[in-house]
């Protein structure tokens, strides 16, 4: 039996929007699978904006880092859209762990610097740490529009021939020859398999051979009350992540979703089924709300102004997941991002697309394999 495509891809989230952007610039037939409308809001990649950084304290991240910034550009070329801007990262913690950050960075050959105490608040004077405190610059970072992001990848992958099906449920998946899948509309046929369903992966995949659970997160709107300028990513105000003196640590964005606004949250949520409650516990609102009272005095953290959730799929020990399925030769798996995939999104749909057809791939994924022994916990 001949395979009408040469690869399904299924949840059109950002994984699997850039992988069917990726495939299908290649010249591969490719089938885009989406079981919600295109532009919802239950999954992983949705609202206006992600943090992009070079910054992270596990080196498996930083060659993708470098590549994911090219990949994006190239994006934002081909679809005449700007979908990142490169305000800067800022990253507040302890001395000892920062100058650890930057030490990575600049063993990778990235640019960063480290300022501290009173000298974080002379540069961005829109912060408040005391001498305890270092941070970490990352001039690469910045803010992603993720919204744009996806439909991007969307309208390049359609006008490179991807057909894309949103409002379809996949049911099933059969492997043998040939890859089955059979949706709550039709059966298709394919060469391979690309699974990208994020919070879903559990239950598309029962049997993947390691945990990637559903965890709710709480989003935080809180109103600029003062010194508006110093939020404005067109001014370079950075993305902040504050981490190590508190636990668990905080993020906010500048002014981007909402003008006058900035978007602040905890990274730290709760396991849930993706198809059932989003109540969010208390805590996502008032542990934020108590820090950057703080650390970021001209925000009015009294109340935030909206409150939303998205979702993270966590591993068991939160690295991803990608990797070709030990049972099932023609199925690939792309999740379990524990909360710091987006910013990968076109250069995990390369790797995915070079995997599914056997081409080289230049990066280490073995801490990605799906059947690697836990150990310690990825960082962020």
């Amino acid at each position: 039996m001949q395979p009408e495509y040469d690869v399904i891809v299924v949840g059109a989230g950002i994984i699997g929007s850039s992988t069917a952007y990726q495939a299908a610039k290649a010249g591969r037939s490719v089938l885009l699978l989406e079981q919600f409308s295109l532009n919802n809001n239950l999954n992983s990649s949705h609202g206006g904006s992600r943090i992009f950084r070079f910054a992270h304290e596990e080196p498996v991240y930083m060659p993708l880092a470098k590549d994911a910034l090219n990949s994006w550009r190239q994006l934002e070329k081909e679809s005449n859209t700007e979908l990142l801007r490169q305000c800067g990262l800022l990253w507040a913690g302890s001395h000892e762990l920062v100058q650890k950050r930057a030490s990575n960075m600049k063993r990778n050959g990235v640019e960063c610097s480290v300022l501290r105490g009173k000298k974080i608040n002379e540069k961005f004077r829109h912060v408040n740490f005391g001498e305890e405190w270092s941070a970490l610059f990352d001039p690469n970072g910045g803010v992603l529009f993720a919204d744009k992001c996806v439909l991007a990848a969307q309208k390049m992958a359609h006008k490179y021939g991807a057909e894309i099906h949103d409002h379809e449920k996949v049911l099933r998946i059969d492997s043998d020859e040939i890859v089955h899948v059979y949706t709550d509309k039709s059966h298709y046929t394919s060469r391979k398999i690309i699974v990208t369903v994020g919070p879903w992966l559990e239950k598309v995949l029962p049997n993947l051979g390691i945990s990637a659970r559903a965890q709710l997160m709480g989003v935080n709107y809180y109103k600029i009350k003062s010194n508006h300028d110093l939020f404005k990513t067109e001014k370079g105000s950075p993305m902040l992540l504050i981490g190590d003196h508190i636990d668990p640590p905080v993020y906010s964005l500048p002014d981007v979703d909402i003008p006058g606004h900035v978007k602040a949250g905890v990274h730290m949520g709760v396991f849930i089924d993706p198809d059932g409650d989003r109540s969010q516990p208390a805590w996502m609102e008032t542990i934020p709300s108590k820090y950057f009272s703080i650390y970021t005095p001209d925000l009015d953290t009294t109340k935030p102004v909206k409150r939303t959730s998205c979702m993270y799929t966590v591993s068991e020990d939160e690295y991803f997941i990608i990797d070709k399925s030990p049972k099932h030769p023609h199925i690939f798996v792309a999740g379990g991002f524990s909360g710091y995939g987006f910013k990968f999104g076109p250069v995990v749909g390369e790797i995915m697309k070079k995997m599914a057809f056997g081409e080289p791939i230049t990066y280490d994924l073995s801490q990605f394999k799906i059947d690697r022994q836990i150990k310690n916990k990825s960082k962020i």
